[in-house]
């Protein structure tokens, strides 16, 4: 009876910690405001089948169907993507411009979650991942909402 009495409390104990580990991975999933330094909001969307759509300088830019402005592929159709790291602390995420199939170019970007509505962001489009969430760094820092 006691070792079925261990088993059992294993048992709980294994699923309690496995669903606590699922309730911490926050659900990024949505559509969300950003705002900036200088206080301008933008939209910003993450869709389930990794796509992400936001505003920037007032044009809105589909990640489904996003068409390039400038440089060599200016007019022609693109696709903009997200992937997350939830494995990192902080939480990693890239924005990466499809064209073809192929991977054209990608920005790298850190998540410092507040809560389940809101979180901080950081970009870097040097190739360097910018994981200071500092007041020195306030510049470089995003504010994003949920949008209710």
């Amino acid at each position: 009876m006691k070792s079925l009495i261990k088993i059992a409390l294993l048992f709980l104990f294994s699923v309690n910690c496995s669903a606590q580990d699922i309730s911490e991975k926050p659900n990024l999933i949505g559509n969300w405001i950003w705002t900036d330094y200088w206080q301008n909001s933008s939209d910003f969307i993450l869709s389930y089948d990794n796509y992400v759509s936001m505003s920037i300088n007032g044009e809105f830019i589909d990640g489904k169907n996003f068409i390039v402005r400038g440089g060599i592929n200016n007019g022609q159709k693109a696709e903009l993507k997200y992937s997350i790291n939830y494995e990192k602390n902080p939480i990693e995420i890239d924005f990466i411009a499809i064209k073809d199939n192929e991977e054209k170019g990608r920005i790298l970007g850190a998540i410092k979650q507040i809560n389940e509505n809101e979180f901080l962001m950081t970009m870097s489009f040097d190739g360097k991942r910018d994981l200071n969430f500092t007041d020195e760094n306030a510049e470089k820092i995003m504010s994003i909402k949920r949008k209710k």
